[in-house]
């Protein structure tokens, strides 16, 4: 088996304006050759099949878009992410961090002693558009 190694997963719709912002952060730190030692994934959302995935890595950081009125554009936040597979959703077409996180639990083999997920970190970008049919991000 190999070493765990980080995990980017940048997501969101890169034909819905802001709402790719994830998927287009992945894309650049893809092409950076200082994360060449990171596994470096664009999804247009989370999926239950990324659930390995993340219980392999070292680490794990999900890029999103928040829909946000309260800051401005463009601000980054971020907070760590506990499982949860409770009221958060879990289906083919939305899968919360949360939820993927306790997915990601449900792999892990049973040993002495108990295996742990890894830290996951959700990076939200505050976002105001989304419209459809636009693949750029706004100057905010």
């Amino acid at each position: 088996m190999t070493d765990p190694r980080p995990l980017v997963v940048g997501y969101g719709n890169s034909l819905r304006q802001d709402d790719g912002v994830g998927w287009r952060v992945a894309g650049l730190l893809a092409a950076d050759p200082r994360f060449a030692g990171c596994d470096v994934r664009q999804e247009f959302q989370l999926l239950p099949e990324l659930a390995c995935d993340v219980a392999r890595a070292s680490v794990v950081v999900l890029i999103d878009a928040r829909e946000a009125y309260d800051v401005a554009p463009g601000q980054v936040s971020h907070r760590a992410v506990r499982p949860d597979s409770r009221g958060g959703g879990i289906s083919s077409h939305h899968v919360t961090p949360e939820a993927l996180l306790a997915l990601a639990a449900l792999t892990l083999e049973p040993t002495q002693p108990a295996p742990e997920l890894p830290p996951v970190l959700l990076v939200e970008v505050a976002a105001r558009e989304f419209d459809d049919g636009a693949d750029t991000l706004t100057p905010a």
